[in-house]
């Protein structure tokens, strides 16, 4: 691709739906042992957005991240932050995708989301707002109010809506305030799920002290289904009922207060 042909493609950074994307000829087929392993070292901080070329009928071409792709969808994600490249031709695209590994060095999705801040990316700019309201920021390091987990920030905020990120965050900075892994994705995503289903309740005065007997039971629940894989989406309903349970103990289940555990609440999007 010459220079002057580069200077007429467009590019943007967003969120979108892994629904829209869709093969191309030029794509190698995904290898199995390649997205397991995407999977089973996953890390949101070191994730790298997906490099795609919008197509005239709003779906995506993968020019590079297909396996990443795959492993989100098999994690449950429904969602992925993509560089989006526009007015490529078929021909182009191809010859990126046989060049996409001359790069020195990829960004992550930290590196996409701070360039999205600068950018004035609307959604960056919503999540940035809710941190900075909470006294969290973006970053990597062991610091409480660092939060590596980008893509899980994006999810809720996409998912479920300003207000149950900003609940999330207020809980788990009222709740277990400088613990480690209290701002990790399992607990962002599992305080949020229980936000969805029963709002913020008397969440910080039952849980406060709980923040060990949760990460214990909750790694007991992933030892049980070692057999299944660790979705997304297994990961918000599994967290969650470990919180609801913590909840409830000491309270009888006619008394008020007590929480159910919603079984329409199973299949979730």
């Amino acid at each position: 691709m010459t220079n002057n042909e580069m200077k007429s493609t467009n590019q943007r950074i967003e969120l979108i739906a892994l629904n829209k994307i869709v093969p191309a000829g030029y794509q190698r087929g995904t290898k199995v042992a390649q997205v397991s392993n995407i999977i089973a070292k996953f890390n949101e901080a070191k994730l790298d957005a997906l490099l795609v070329s919008e197509q005239s009928d709003g779906t995506y071409h993968v020019i590079d991240g297909a396996h990443r792709t795959e492993a989100l969808r098999k994690m449950g994600y429904s969602q992925a932050m993509a560089r989006i490249l526009t007015g490529l031709t078929y021909e182009q695209e191809a010859e990126l995708f046989a060049g996409q590994n001359d790069d020195v060095r990829k960004l992550t999705g930290l590196d996409y989301y701070k360039a999205g801040v600068i950018a004035q990316n609307e959604l960056c700019l919503r999540i940035e707002k809710i941190l900075g309201d909470n006294g969290f920021q973006v970053g990597k390091g062991k610091d409480f109010r660092n939060i590596s987990a980008v893509q899980t920030l994006q999810i809720i905020l996409s998912e479920y809506g300003d207000n149950v990120l900003d609940d999330t965050l207020c809980l788990i900075a009222n709740t277990w305030a400088c613990l480690p892994k209290a701002t990790s994705r399992e607990f962002l995503i599992g305080v949020a799920e229980f936000v969805r289903r029963y709002g913020m309740a008397d969440f910080a005065e039952r849980l406060k002290d709980k923040y060990a007997v949760v990460c214990y039971e909750y790694a007991e629940s992933v030892r049980r289904r070692a057999f299944l894989v660790n979705t997304h989406n297994t990961i918000r309903r599994s967290f969650c009922r470990v919180l609801v349970d913590q909840y409830n103990k000491g309270l009888r289940s006619n008394q008020r207060g007590y929480l159910k555990w919603e079984a329409d609440y199973e299949n979730i999007h």
